[in-house]
């Protein structure tokens, strides 16, 4: 056995603990499983990149329901203000049936947005 010492930020430490515990491990198993996994892949067994998920909750007619959005913060204001303001009216007022094709919806799109 070897022992590694390193250096971290309390408050990522007490995080990252608080973290491990949750799934039912310790500080020092999660270390042994991110450096196995890197020897296994030969790579950093992650991908690198932020947590921009957002979550909205929202009532669609009788049903709760939870949308999932990745990424939001990669597109514009402009997109972020389009997509909150689709919530609150669907929110307000429900989902409406169309009788526009998948196909015919994603032409319009792209005819509308052709500019953007």
């Amino acid at each position: 056995m070897s022992t590694i010492a390193i250096r971290v930020d309390e408050e990522l430490k007490d995080e990252a603990s608080k973290l491990y515990k949750s799934m039912g491990l310790d500080m020092t198993t999660a270390i042994k499983l991110f450096l196995t996994q890197s020897v296994l892949t030969q790579s950093i067994p992650f991908t690198i990149k932020g947590n921009n998920d957002v979550i909205f909750e929202t009532r669609i007619g009788e049903t709760s329901a939870l949308i999932r959005t990745r990424n939001i913060s990669e597109y514009n204001l402009e997109t972020q203000k389009s997509y909150y303001d689709t919530i609150e009216r669907i929110n307000r007022e429900g989902v409406k049936p169309s009788t526009e094709s998948v196909d015919d919806f994603f032409e319009r799109m792209i005819r509308e947005n052709a500019d953007a």
